[in-house]
């Protein structure tokens, strides 16, 4: 049993497998188990949790440069707000039971996806704007949560993208193609929207000089960074030399 949580911790395929099994196993027991309305509701919401700790935690095996307690927090806070997003069916129920926020006759707007991307959107922008690498990181972790969560409950009613309207519902195979793809493809999108850092570097100058009996010759080398174009820095060196002759 240990080795198969050791693969699990250590193998993005094995995660991968482990998260779809979790989703079936849930969808299972919400769907055709004969456990109480209330339990199966809990359980719904304990899978999306779970998928939503697994999903991160897939993330962090593609990102080489977290700690270990910082993967941690991360995955824990990815399954809770996976979690927490069911939150506003009790605020659209204006009720705090459980058959009240199921008996909803429309959506509740955390289930919009269509907002969720919108919002990400703005979040990656002041992100860019105030080169706040935490704000970029955290909307990652806001688009594997929710995202998931929504892929999952497409199966029913499809993708709620205002104001354009649901999609026709999901299959279930897609679904779990998309919801075992989409922690693969996070990392990668993280990748191509990262902040694009510009240290600034200071010049450094070096005087090599040669004295022999006819003369004194020298180099004086200045090295420098620039920006080019594209907005890298490229290094650029300037050398000048001189020579004095010290015969009479």
């Amino acid at each position: 049993m240990l080795w198969i949580v050791r693969a699990v911790c250590t193998s993005k395929i094995a995660a991968t497998l482990c998260m779809g099994v979790v989703a079936f196993l849930g969808d299972h027991i919400v769907e055709r188990s004969a456990l109480p309305e209330d339990m199966r509701a809990v359980v719904d919401n304990m899978t999306h949790g779970a998928i939503g700790l697994l999903s991160w935690h897939i993330v962090t095996a593609h990102l080489r440069d977290l700690s270990l307690s910082m993967r941690v927090c991360e995955v824990l806070f990815c399954g809770l707000i996976a979690s927490a997003v069911d939150l506003d069916h009790f605020a659209a129920a204006r009720s705090f039971r459980i058959q009240d926020a199921r008996q909803l006759s429309s959506r509740s707007p955390m289930h919009c996806t269509s907002v969720t991307l919108a919002v990400s959107g703005l979040m990656l922008l002041l992100a860019h704007v105030f080169q706040w690498p935490s704000l970029h990181h955290f909307t990652w972790i806001l688009v594997a949560a929710v995202v998931g969560h929504h892929l999952r409950d497409a199966t029913r009613r499809g993708l709620w993208l205002c104001p354009f309207g649901s999609s026709p519902p999901i299959p279930y195979t897609g679904y779990m193609v998309g919801c075992m793809l989409l922690p693969h493809v996070v990392p990668s999108l993280m990748q191509w929207t990262q902040l694009t850092h510009h240290p600034a570097t200071s010049p450094s100058v070096e005087l090599v000089v040669s004295v022999t009996e006819e003369s004194l010759t020298g180099l004086v080398q200045f090295q420098a960074n620039e920006l080019s174009s594209r907005g890298r820095q490229k290094p650029c060196v300037w050398k000048m030399g001189f020579r004095f002759s010290l015969q009479q």
